[in-house]
């Protein structure tokens, strides 16, 4: 069996929060959110999907590591956990897995099937993306939704739809089967720089995790998260003292984001030729 099911869980109206490894996970960005929030919360891993089908070895090679002085082959996997939200009507399952190198229509048939069986009422996909953006601004997020209400209380705070056409990943495959069944889906995605794309960056974690905390009402402990945070600016202030041709990109960037966005633009032409027109 691909799936083997750890112990059935009785959830109410559970949301279902989303993320793999690999291509739609810039920095670890988004797999680290999601990994944050099962340590933090106490989750409980409920099912595995057995990788020995779906993952190139080759690619996405197993780790070996120490446990109790005795080592151990750690296999990349794909697992659902659980999490009782005492807060709210709704509580989570989190599926947190590496992106299939094979047979992509039967695994997402694999995720089909254990939503429909736990009654997701509905989705929100996290992924991180490089971007021409600065180390030492705001970490941007960006998102999508396929309705304004996911559900009778949780308003997404992006409602546009996705217009995006061009190469996708699982997480697109799975979403858009997902929406095309009815169950109501959003993304969020965080901005990572991409001249510092093999470094893990918690910075673009903790602002995917402060905007899910606010929008699922969960309490969560972010303080080692900021700690992280911290040692990250630390980390990239020193490497960019050893590596000056990162620092000119990084001048390079801010001096971008420094120029007014399009719409900005726009908006200041508009307002000219009505001005002038008016006059004249």
């Amino acid at each position: 069996m691909s799936l083997k099911i750890i112990q059935d869980e009785q959830l109410r109206d559970p949301i279902l929060l989303i993320s793999f490894r690999g291509w739609s996970d810039a920095g670890h960005a988004a797999s680290n959110t999601l990994k944050y929030l099962i340590k933090q919360m106490d989750a409980k891993k409920i099912a595995i999907i057995d990788s020995e089908e779906f993952v190139d070895f080759s690619q996405n090679r197993p780790s070996v590591l120490m446990k109790n002085n005795q080592r151990y082959i750690k296999w990349p996997d794909s697992s659902f956990y659980s999490i009782k939200n005492p807060n709210g009507k709704n509580d989570f399952i989190i599926f947190l897995g590496h992106e299939p190198n094979f047979m992509w229509n039967n695994f997402n048939q694999i995720l089909q099937d254990y939503c429909e069986k736990n009654k997701i009422v509905a989705a929100i996909s996290i992924g991180a993306l490089l971007a021409e953006t600065s180390h030492t601004a705001d970490i941007k997020l960006t998102g999508n939704a396929s309705q304004k209400n996911l559900t009778k209380e949780l308003i997404f705070p992006y409602k546009s739809m996705n217009t995006y056409e061009g190469p996708t990943g699982m997480l697109g495959v799975f979403t858009n089967h997902l929406i095309n069944k009815g169950v109501p889906h959003g993304a969020i995605w965080a901005n990572v720089p991409y001249y510092l794309n093999s470094i893990t960056n918690p910075k673009a974690s903790q602002a995917i995790l402060e905007s899910l905390i606010d929008l699922l009402n969960i309490k969560c402990d972010m303080q080692d998260m900021y700690q992280l945070a911290s040692k990250f600016d630390l980390y990239v202030e020193n490497l960019l003292k050893d590596h000056p041709d990162i620092s000119v990109i990084n001048s390079k960037i801010k001096e971008l984001e420094n120029l007014p966005d399009s719409d900005d633009i726009i908006s200041n032409l508009d307002d000219y030729y009505t001005d002038y027109f008016t006059k004249n």
